[in-house]
């Protein structure tokens, strides 16, 4: 039997859903982990693809919790290889997952590490600037249609459209943090970068086209950060 099925099936009357899942979660980092230290750190690829979930992009070296190239516990603070070993890093929809001091930072000073003098990170994640626009003009209505543009059979069951803004801020429980634009830069040069530049899609997509699109530029934020000389210099 699966490790959540046994889970589900020996304490599912006693903990939360969300509960299991974050044990759930925690036996796959530990996982990680122990497999990290047995495995040889072979470079892939010079591009790193971080918690790639599913969309594994050829070319690159697809990093996650279970799954992927190299599975890694992302919320250890500590990626496993040498300094300057990548020329780009790109993380789509997964920092919003991290603990902000404990897990966040640590993570971003480290791709700050293995990037190259002049590499490129990329990031997105939700807008939480957009998000609460969107709530206040139209009660989350523009969100919802946006969702259907990628789920089309997505639905929200008899709720009210405010109901939506739940689903996207906590993610069924998954979510630790909410970003605009000043919070990332903020994040980001307590982590030893210069300034962050907001982008979309479309600017990612075009520098980055083996990517598959996500067709999200609604409600995310999209940044590009280079690692300067002075950023490879600080922290």
């Amino acid at each position: 039997m699966k490790i959540k099925g046994l889970l589900r099936r020996i304490f599912g009357n006693v903990f939360r859903q969300r509960t299991l899942a974050m044990i759930y979660l925690d036996l796959l980092r530990l996982k990680a982990r122990w497999r990290g230290r047995l495995k040889k750190k072979r470079l892939l690829s010079p591009k790193l693809h971080l918690g790639c979930g599913r969309r594994r992009v050829e070319g690159w070296l697809n990093v996650d919790v279970r799954g992927s190239d190299f599975d890694v516990d992302l919320a250890a603070g500590r990626l496993p290889w040498k300094d300057e070993s990548f020329e780009s890093v790109v993380s789509q929809h997964v920092i919003d997952d991290l603990e902000i001091e404990h897990e966040l930072i640590p993570l971003l000073k480290e791709i700050k590490r293995v990037l190259k003098p002049g590499g490129e990170l990329w990031l997105s994640t939700q807008d939480m600037t957009k998000i609460c626009r969107s709530y206040v003009e139209d009660g989350g209505a523009k969100l919802i249609a946006d969702r259907k543009t990628r789920i089309p059979d997505f639905d929200m069951k008899g709720y009210p459209d405010s109901q939506f803004m739940n689903e996207l801020f906590y993610d069924s429980g998954w979510n630790m943090n909410e970003f605009d634009l000043s919070l990332l830069d903020h994040v980001l040069q307590k982590a030893g970068f210069d300034q962050c530049r907001r982008v979309g899609e479309r600017d990612f997509l075009e520098r980055f086209p083996d990517f598959p699109p996500r067709r999200d530029d609604y409600p995310s934020l999209y940044v590009r950060v280079i690692k300067t000389e002075a950023g490879a210099r600080r922290g």
